[in-house]
């Protein structure tokens, strides 16, 4: 159901989901958390309530939910910690893993403070995330979420418009699962830190070790991990004949689709696949053989 948004004569914002109230967010008349609770809503429109309209009832939040362990521990591995206060090079004090309120220029802290002003923050990405999702998480794949929505961001450009959340709220959670190594690129080119950073979060979506990540140099087929935490190198993917079928086509011709080629993700690598990897292959200047190898799964991720 579409959410909208009206603003109080007082500063609080009221959350609709159709006529219904179910968030109220307290501003103050401050400029800058009106424009925080916006970036937070998942609300698509704004109306401003008369200036005697009385503000309705709101019932008790849903959820809570919490990142667990094994996202906190995602998280704060990939996350860059400053235990000294910098400027973010926006004439803004940052400190900690990326804490901006009421920090100021010579502020110091200690870890300990930091994962407490963390678990802060994430408050706000934890709850649009449990707003935004319309489907049944487990603790993994809601955790996972959360890391990925930290780093991309909420609302337009990022979490709240992406494919992977209309996948998933569509109850394509493999479509979904294929969208996390499509998020890894820095000015339009594929970053080895953001790319290991998506196969952990992909990883612990899946309910699978995500250590591996850390140090991976290359595709990998998460779907392949096994209990130790190794993931195996992605098979080149070709036409053949029996034809190869499987997970990892899946996910390459979702790539694919994300690239622009018109072609259904049915998990089978047939001739419609292979011409959209040969003009792939062409359009990115690599060898054009129409096997999907090691550059060409660098290219698409």
């Amino acid at each position: 159901m579409e959410r909208s948004i009206e603003l109080y004569t007082d500063g609080r914002l009221y959350e609709y989901e159709g006529d219904q109230a179910v968030k109220v967010t307290e501003t103050h008349g401050q400029v800058a958390a009106l424009l925080q609770a916006l970036k937070f809503s998942t609300a698509t429109t704004l109306r401003v309530a008369l200036p005697d309209q009385q503000p309705p009832d709101v019932p008790t939040p849903r959820g809570g939910r919490r990142l667990n362990n094994e996202g906190f521990k995602l998280l704060t591995t990939f996350e860059g910690c400053e235990l000294e206060a910098y400027d973010d090079g926006g004439q803004v004090w940052t400190i900690g893993y990326g804490h901006t309120d009421g920090v100021f220029e010579g502020m110091k802290i200690t870890q300990t403070q930091a994962e407490q002003f963390l678990h802060e923050d994430l408050e706000r990405f934890e709850s649009y995330v449990e707003e935004a999702v319309q489907v049944d998480l487990n603790d993994d794949q809601f955790s996972a979420l959360v890391c990925f929505c930290f780093n991309v961001g909420p609302g337009t450009g990022g979490f709240g418009t992406s494919t992977l959340l209309k996948k998933l709220n569509a109850r394509d959670y493999q479509g979904a699962t294929g969208q996390f190594p499509v998020w890894n690129k820095v000015n339009g080119e594929p970053w080895l830190g953001l790319t290991r950073r998506r196969l952990a979060e992909q990883a612990l979506f899946l309910s699978k070790p995500w250590a591996f990540a850390r140090t991976c140099e290359g595709p990998v087929n998460i779907l392949a991990a096994n209990t130790t935490g190794q993931a195996s190198k992605a098979r080149s993917l070709k036409l053949t004949d029996p034809r190869m079928e499987g997970n990892d086509v899946r996910q390459l011709q979702t790539a694919l689709q994300e690239a622009g080629f018109n072609l259904e993700a049915d998990g089978i690598f047939g001739k419609a696949t292979e011409t959209a990897v040969r003009r792939f292959q062409e359009q990115k200047g690599l060898e054009v053989d129409g096997i999907a190898g090691l550059a060409t799964f660098s290219a698409l991720a």
